[in-house]
């Protein structure tokens, strides 16, 4: 792991969470980001995962993930 961040999300599941992921991209220069946690409670877990494999494909579209 570099010297970014590790952002963490509470509420990961929300349906702001993608803008949260797109500011992310889109300040990735001023604001270098090694891991983003995105965690819910265990009844936001089907939109968590939803949510998540999104925001997953607009990081990977992005360049920022191998």
């Amino acid at each position: 792991m570099g010297k970014g961040l590790k952002i963490v999300t509470i509420g990961g599941g929300s349906s702001y969470t993608p803008e949260l992921i797109e500011g992310y991209i889109k300040r990735k220069d001023e604001m270098p980001i090694d891991e983003i946690v995105l965690v819910d409670i265990e009844a936001g877990q089907e939109k968590l995962n939803i949510v998540g494999e999104m925001a997953n494909r607009m990081v990977k579209a992005a360049g920022r993930l191998p």
